[in-house]
């Protein structure tokens, strides 16, 4: 539809569709978006199947007496998921089991917090996943050499940073040092003065919330009022 010149909302409209939804399929390969639809979330049996693999390995083969084991450990599905795991391991096809790996929003907790504020275990579990991926070791030292520049103020050093993350950083980064190229002078002062627009934002939503609980309820006089004399 996207090739005979609909518009995203002329296809969300005709298919039912959100239109970030058209979009993201419009703009990503189909194999990549069946991939990650095939990994999203950890089966209800994902987190028992280590125990079934050694019990099976040990002799234990009934499926029932899996079924009853593993609800006493807390598994919560149904009797057919452990019967066609344990089947698929008597054929040999059984997938291995895969290690947890942390959510991307949990990783970017980690990159983001002081280090000196993390949990050994959190610690570790970052250099093991900044070990397994160069791309997520090289966002982590650019985001937190950016956070050090906004927090001792040093604004100088911005230029270096870009040329960093352009040539060697993942591409969103360098997408975002390309953006913040284009309003150097801005940034740098922002990464350098000690002025802060946070005020005026706070008048601005002050102002906005006043809006939102006098319209069409009082005239523009005590609306002016309200907002000239500060409660």
């Amino acid at each position: 539809m996207a090739a005979t010149g609909l518009s995203l909302s002329a296809i969300g409209r005709r298919l039912q569709l959100d239109r970030k939804t058209v979009w993201r399929y419009r703009h990503n390969n189909l194999e990549d978006l069946l991939a990650s639809a095939g990994d999203r979330g950890a089966g209800v049996l994902d987190p028992f199947t280590d125990y079934v693999q050694d019990r099976f390995q040990a002799g234990c083969t009934s499926s029932m007496q899996l079924y009853r084991e593993l609800l006493a450990l807390g598994y919560t599905g149904g009797y057919h998921v452990v019967n066609r795991y344990v089947t698929s391991i008597r054929k040999g096809v059984a997938i291995p089991t895969l290690a947890v790996t942390p959510s991307p929003r949990t990783i970017t907790s980690w990159i983001m917090r002081p280090h000196e504020t993390l949990r050994a275990s959190d610690s570790a579990q970052l250099e093991t996943a900044r070990n397994a991926c160069p791309e997520i070791a090289a966002a982590c030292d650019l985001a937190r050499e950016f956070t050090a520049m906004l927090r001792h103020r040093q604004g100088h050093l911005l230029r270096d940073w870009i040329q960093k993350a352009e040539l060697s950083g993942p591409e969103a980064i360098g997408i975002f040092a390309d953006c913040v190229r284009q309003d150097l002078p801005a940034v740098t002062a922002g990464l350098t003065l000690s002025y802060s627009s946070g005020a005026v934002e706070g008048h601005v939503n002050r102002i906005k919330t006043i809006k939102r609980q006098m319209y069409g309820r009082a005239s523009f006089t005590l609306l002016r009022a309200r907002i000239l004399l500060q409660p």
